[in-house]
């Protein structure tokens, strides 16, 4: 007798479940799938993990309530081991889904082989679940059944590896596509499922079944499982939840600062005039920055494109920047360059640009880049060339060079092109040729520059310094140097920063002037003799006039009998004073003459106030002018030249004796020497002649300036000159009630003026 095929039933309520069970299931998996592919490093690792865990649950017991719906006439008891093989089974084939549907891209080959692995781990699971049954029947399988149930399996994970793929990113609300697409799923799973339990057919067995680790489900068992099922997948969906709404309260400040960011590099773009613009070579879309739209004046709705650049570009350079680019987008290779815009003002604006090359996964060249507005630079680079033209044309004209040198190892920082020409040295030589200016100062002036030098870096001031440089053609300049001391914060000295200027040509023409001044000076000291003419005859006719009386009663005392040699003696030795009289007088005289270059040497006032008297006094008597000198003793000597000091006092003197010549009255002359302060002496020339020009006293010093009917106006211009190259001064004041006083201040041991 035929065996006949025991006939099962359904329990509608666990199908019910089980398909509520797998649409629970798809929901927690595109939610789980969304956090699988947000997380990266080892927090990706436990998404996957425990989302494949929970998912993997869900499925298995949506599989295991769909068997236990199955009710058959005979009692049913299941292999817990392989029970647990098919719950792992579900889990990897969870694994597989999660990996796949959180990759950045899915393609078609991923897709399919994804969709395969999860179809067969699936299919795994539904079998090895069958044969953990332990019932007194004989399970047989429908091979076409089981076929279309694998199929089924397959084209379901196909289908939900899509929908989970397409829907995991969906982040708010409870996300209505999510929903229908977990209800699709949801839907689709229990097929291949209820699909495999349709290929199984029991029929009874006299063996009875082997219960060895098998365990019967009751109700209680099957509501646990369902409810340990809705937990777990609870659990992983709340988990999700709150992970993404940390995540979105995270991307929301991400996004914050990211606006801030932009708002921050917006306005610094704005400030610093650099716009930043990106290039897509093979499909030539560029996007441009906010700054670059306003540097190229295109307003934001403008797609830019190569053609709006070159509109823009300045014609002259058009070609070259055309060439640029075409070559950038052939060799992907940065570029870096400068051109003009034409605006459509008529404006021409300087850009430069630089950008940098990428490319990505396909090979496909991209450049990221900057454009700068470089207009207010170019106009101060241009105002800086001129103003440094300017400068080193005045420093080329005045003839002066600056420089700056560090005082620690005493190298230079900055050398100027007229600073090299001044110490003959080419600009190519660069700052070595500071070092090598020591070797040309002036091997005399040496020990003065260093001095001046050492001592300015001891006090941290500023030094001033004026030497000789001897060229290797051996041309000597004079230069005159100044340095500045630079402090830094701590008030320690860093560096010297100064000048040198040629002064030679100054030097030239200041010992011409003197030449001049002398030469002046001496002629105005032959006028002056000239008017003396007669006081002078008179000053030497009187010693020879003494001298021959005294030669006649010599020859007189010598003629008699007997010669009285005493008396005769006494004449002789009057002879000899009388023509040393003559002699000192006709010195002097031709000392005045003298042309030469002024002689420094220590030169005593009164001496010289002694001689001037004796040489005028004749001249002061043909106007009956009476004149005495009241000299302080133990004065200090000056340095000076004696003729040129002996020439001032004699002009003093000749003036007082002018101004008295034709005044009623006494007429009387006092030369007065005293000590002065601040170590100086003072000579006083005092008359009681007509005293000073009434309102024009201050301008009796100015060249060309006289009250004389026949005078040059030079004699107190030349006085002032002669007494202030000696480091004095000479004033004049009136005299009460009449007369005026001529006062000479000079410094003693003063050093002569070069």
């Amino acid at each position: 007798m035929a065996a006949v095929n025991l006939i099962g039933s359904y329990n509608y309520a666990l199908v019910a479940l089980s398909v509520m069970i797998a649409m629970f299931a798809s929901y927690a998996a595109l939610d789980l799938a969304g956090r699988v592919t947000a997380a990266d490093g080892w927090t990706r690792a436990v998404w996957l993990l425990g989302g494949a865990g929970a998912m993997g649950t869900g499925i298995w017991s949506m599989h295991y309530i769909g068997m236990l719906a199955f009710i058959l006439p005979i009692p049913v008891a299941y292999h817990w081991p392989t029970v647990l093989l098919s719950l792992f089974a579900a889990i990897v084939a969870s694994v597989i889904a999660l990996y796949v549907v959180s990759r950045q891209k899915m393609g078609a080959s991923r897709a399919v082989a994804g969709s395969v692995l999860m179809g067969a781990g699936i299919a795994s699971m539904h079998y090895i679940g069958m044969a953990a049954m332990r019932l007194p029947a004989i399970c047989q399988f429908n091979s076409s059944l089981v076929v279309m149930s694998v199929v089924f399996a397959v084209l379901i994970s196909f289908v939900a590896l899509w929908i989970t793929f397409h829907f995991r990113d969906e982040k708010k609300g409870i996300g209505w596509g999510k929903l229908a697409g977990a209800v699709m799923m949801g839907a689709a799973i229990p097929v291949m499922h209820y699909t495999g339990m349709a290929a199984a057919s029991f029929t009874p067995s006299g063996m009875p079944a082997d219960l060895s680790h098998a365990l019967s489900i009751s109700t209680l068992g099957t509501a646990g499982i369902a409810a340990v099922t809705f937990i777990v997948l609870g659990l992983a969906v709340l988990t999700a939840w709150v992970d993404r709404r940390f995540a979105a309260q995270t991307l929301e400040l991400q996004e914050e600062k990211l606006q801030r960011s932009e708002a921050y590099l917006a306005e610094a773009q704005r400030l610093s005039h650099t716009g930043s613009f990106g290039w897509r070579v093979s499909t030539g879309e560029k996007l441009w920055s906010e700054e670059t739209f306003r540097i190229f004046q295109y307003d934001r709705t403008t797609k830019p494109t190569e053609e709006l650049v070159l509109q823009r570009v300045h014609p002259e350079d058009a070609a070259r920047v055309k060439r640029t680019l075409e070559r950038a987008s052939q060799d992907g290779k940065d570029f870096d360059h400068e051109y003009r815009l034409m605006m459509p003002d008529g404006s021409v604006k300087y850009v430069h640009v630089v950008a940098h090359a990428l490319r990505d996964e396909s090979g496909s060249i991209e450049f990221v880049g900057a454009v700068t507005d470089t207009t207010d630079t170019k106009r101060v680079e241009e105002a800086l060339r001129r103003s440094e033209s300017y400068l080193a044309e005045a420093q080329r004209l005045t003839q002066t060079g600056s420089w700056a040198w560090r005082v620690a190892g005493g190298g230079a920082l900055h050398l100027s092109e007229e600073w090299y020409r001044i110490y003959g040295f080419e600009p190519e030589e660069g700052m070595s040729a500071w070092e090598k200016r020591l070797q040309r100062v002036h091997p005399k002036d040496r020990a003065k520059w260093q001095g001046a030098v050492d001592r300015a870096i001891g006090e941290k001031s500023d030094y001033e310094v004026e030497d000789r440089i001897v060229l290797p053609s051996g041309t000597v300049k004079y230069v005159h140097t100044v340095g500045h001391p630079v402090l830094n914060a701590s008030g320690d000295l860093v560096q010297f920063v100064g000048s040198s200027m040629d002064v030679t040509e100054r030097k030239r023409a200041e010992e011409s002037l003197r030449q001049a001044q002398a030469d002046l000076a001496r002629v105005n000291r032959v006028t002056t003799m000239g008017e003396l003419t007669a006081s002078l005859a008179h000053e030497v006719n009187q010693p020879i006039a003494a001298a021959v009386t005294n030669a006649n009663s010599c020859l007189h005392w010598l003629a008699d009998d007997v010669p009285n040699l005493d008396k005769a003696r006494t004449a002789a030795m009057r002879i000899v004073k009388d023509g040393t009289r003559a002699a000192e007088i006709i010195s002097r005289i031709r000392l005045l003459f003298q042309k030469g270059t002024p002689q420094w040497q220590s030169v005593d006032v009164n001496e010289i106030i002694g001689e001037m008297a004796v040489l005028l006094r004749g001249e002061a008597m043909r106007y009956s002018i009476s004149l005495r000198t009241e000299l302080a003793a133990d004065l200090p000597q000056v340095i000076g030249d004696r003729v040129q000091l002996q020439q001032v006092l004699m002009n003093l003197i000749m003036n007082s004796i002018d101004a008295m010549k034709d005044v009623d009255g006494t007429r009387e002359l006092v030369i007065k020497s005293q000590r002065a302060e601040n170590e100086q002496l003072q000579v006083c020339v005092s008359d009681t002649g007509v005293g000073l020009p009434p309102e024009q006293a201050d301008q009796i010093f100015n060249a060309f300036f006289t009250t004389k009917p026949h005078g040059t106006g030079m004699g107190l211009r030349i006085s002032r000159s002669i007494v202030e190259t000696h480091g004095g001064r000479l004033w004049a004041a009136d005299n009460f009630p009449r007369g005026a006083s001529f006062y000479l201040a000079l410094p003693a041991r003063v050093e002569p003026h070069e």
